[in-house]
C-alpha cells in the first residue's frame, strides 16, 4: 500500500515554507513515506515561493487538490530546533537535529557583489519590538561597519537605514543570486535569514524584544539582539493589537 504525505501549510510567508522544506527528503529517505505531495490549498504570499521552495525538490511527488495535514510549534530546546520539532510532529524520525532549510535551486554568482555588505531592511512577520533602524545604525556605527548596499523595500514593513545605496532583485531567483555573491549579509529575523541558511549562506541576524526563541532556528546564522526602541505608547498599542486579533480568532471559531 502506498504511503501517501500530504502537508498543508498555513502560513503564507517565505520562512513559513522554508520551514516544512527539509520534510519530503526525510519522509522519503527514512521509509517513513512513499510519496510526498503539498496540498494546493496551502498559503503563498507569492507563487515564486512554490516554484523555488517545491517545484525544484527532488523528493516531492507534485501538488494536489486534496487537504493535506498541518502541525506548527515554536517549541525548541537546546539539542532541537524548530524544524525538528516539526519533522517530529508529522511523526518523522531521521536521528539529526538542528536541520536547516533546504532548496535544491541554484544560483549563479554575480561578480560585482564581490567583498559587498547587504543589508535588507524588508521583513512581514514580527522580528521583535523594533519600529525603526535606529538600533540597527548604531550597532554598524559601534562596530564600524559600512553598509554597501541596501535592499530595495518591498512592503509596507521595513527598517531602513537612511542616504544607502539600493539594489533590487528582479525575482526571488535573482535574489538567490544576490544572497551567494554578498561578502556579508545582515537582515532582520525574517524570510531572508531562512532562504540565506537553506543556500549555504551565513547571515547576521538582527531581532528585538520578544521575538519567539524558536525561530532563531539555524545554528549557522549570528543572531544579534538589539533590546527595543518602543515607548510606553507603543507598547499600548501593541496591546491594543493583541486583544483584538484575539477576539477576531474567538468570533470566527
Amino acid at each position: 500500500m502506498n504511503k501517501k504525505l500530504i502537508i498543508e501549510i498555513r502560513k503564507g510567508g517565505l520562512g513559513d515554507h522554508l520551514f516544512y522544506s527539509h520534510l519530503p527528503r526525510i519522509a522519503k529517505q527514512t521509509g517513513a513515506f512513499d510519496t510526498v505531495y503539498i496540498s494546493n490549498h496551502s498559503f503563498f504570499r507569492n507563487e515564486d515561493y512554490k516554484k523555488l521552495i517545491w517545484e525544484s525538490n527532488p523528493f516531492l511527488d507534485g501538488f494536489t487538490d486534496d487537504r493535506g495535514v498541518f502541525h506548527f510549534s515554536t517549541y525548541v530546546n537546546d539539542t532541537q530546533n524548530l524544524l525538528d520539532t516539526l519533522m517530529l510532529l508529522y511523526g518523522l524520525e531521521d536521528h539529526v537535529r538542528m536541520h536547516n532549510p533546504e532548496i535544491y535551486y541554484r544560483p549563479e554568482v554575480k561578480a560585482e557583489l564581490k567583498g559587498v555588505i547587504l543589508y535588507d531592511p524588508n521583513f512581514v512577520s514580527y522580528t521583535g519590538d523594533l519600529k525603526s533602524a535606529h538600533l540597527i545604525q548604531k550597532w554598524f556605527t559601534h562596530n564600524n561597519i559600512t553598509v554597501d548596499y541596501q535592499m530595495a523595500v518591498l512592503g509596507k514593513r521595513k527598517l531602513i537605514l537612511k542616504n544607502q545605496h539600493l539594489l533590487s532583485a528582479k525575482d526571488i531567483f535573482d535574489f538567490c543570486s544576490i544572497l551567494i555573491s554578498a561578502e556579508k549579509i545582515f537582515c532582520l529575523n525574517t524570510g531572508t535569514a531562512a532562504l540565506a541558511t537553506a543556500l549555504g549562506v551565513k547571515c547576521n541576524v538582527f531581532y528585538g524584544k520578544g521575538l519567539d526563541k524558536g525561530y532563531m532556528h539555524s545554528k549557522s546564522n549570528n543572531y544579534i539582539y538589539l533590546g527595543t526602541d518602543y515607548n510606553i505608547f507603543d507598547y499600548f498599542k501593541k496591546s491594543v493589537y493583541i486583544v483584538y486579533n484575539s477576539f477576531q480568532m474567538l468570533k470566527n471559531r
